[in-house]
């Protein structure tokens, strides 16, 4: 069996999953159809009779990785998970991992049942959301201004160092581990490096990655310096609208924690579809 037919059966089971629970999982698929070599994750998965019943990913960033799985509805309580679970020990240990987290979808029993046989510490939620017209706080002047506050491009290849820095700044990164992950997602021909500016200056940067028109922003941040001066939300508005423009729906990830960022995503018409929480494995 080759790896296309392997993803195809992940993704058959993922949707199974999600149906019988009703729950969205995060599968990091940009990452899965990646080789790890080249920036993607590894992944382990369980066959009965043809059948694909279970799957674990690991999605390293740097010095920290994540970890996600899922099991197929009546294949459950009957060690398949544990079994990968162990099976992922030799992959974290190879990896040098500093910061070990298990998500799951928050409404998920079958997932937290799992970990509350691990030692886990509770780390942090985050919400998935995507953009709907219907619930925009937008007037029609704004929107058709949006252009007029700020410039996005695409970054170039020497402006990589800008991109790190942002990366630091904006969601508390080493140096080394911004440079790694920029290294890893630039191999991944899907995505689009963004640089956000004002005045001719860089002043912020996004990342998008698009499939069957779905565009997600990943990395979304402004220089601490330049916050609060409205360039978050001219450059959210021009995203929406080029996206729209292209067909694409529009969807992005934000912490719980961060509620000035979630205020300006609902203002500007994102909503809420789902909610992941991250654990950190301190074993």
């Amino acid at each position: 069996m080759t790896t296309i037919d392997t993803l195809k059966d992940v993704e058959e089971l993922q949707l199974r999953c999600e149906q019988f629970d009703g729950i969205s999982l995060k599968l990091n698929w940009d990452m899965l159809r990646l080789p790890p070599t080249s920036g993607g994750a590894e992944w382990l998965v369980t066959y009965e009779d043809e059948l694909l019943v279970g799957f674990i990913g690991l999605y390293g960033f740097g010095s920290e990785m994540e970890i996600c799985g899922m099991i197929r509805p009546g294949y459950r309580r009957r060690g398949i998970f544990t079994s990968l679970w162990k099976r992922a020990q030799s992959i974290i240990s190879r990896n040098n991992i500093q910061k070990l987290l298990l998500n799951a979808p928050a409404n998920s029993s079958s997932a937290k049942a799992f970990l509350t046989t691990l030692p886990l510490t509770f780390n942090h939620s985050e919400y998935q959301m995507k953009w709907d017209g219907a619930s925009a706080h937008l007037s029609s002047s704004e929107a058709s201004s949006a252009n007029d506050a700020v410039i996005l491009r695409p970054a170039r290849e020497d402006e990589a160092h800008i991109l790190v820095e942002l990366d630091c700044g904006g969601f508390n990164m080493t140096k080394e581990d911004a440079s790694e992950v920029y290294e890893l997602q630039k191999q991944d021909g899907l995505q689009e490096h963004i640089i956000i500016e004002m005045d001719g200056q860089p002043a912020g940067k996004m990342r998008l990655w698009t499939e069957d028109n779905e565009t997600w922003i990943y990395g979304f941040t402004i220089d601490k310096k330049l916050r609060g001066l409205g360039l978050g939300r001219s450059a959210l508005l021009q995203t929406i609208e080029r996206e729209r423009r292209n067909y694409n729906g529009v969807n992005l990830e934000v912490a719980l924690d961060n509620p000035n960022a979630l205020k300006l995503y609902e203002s500007c018409g994102f909503i809420i579809l789902n909610k992941q929480d991250y654990y950190r494995f301190i074993g």
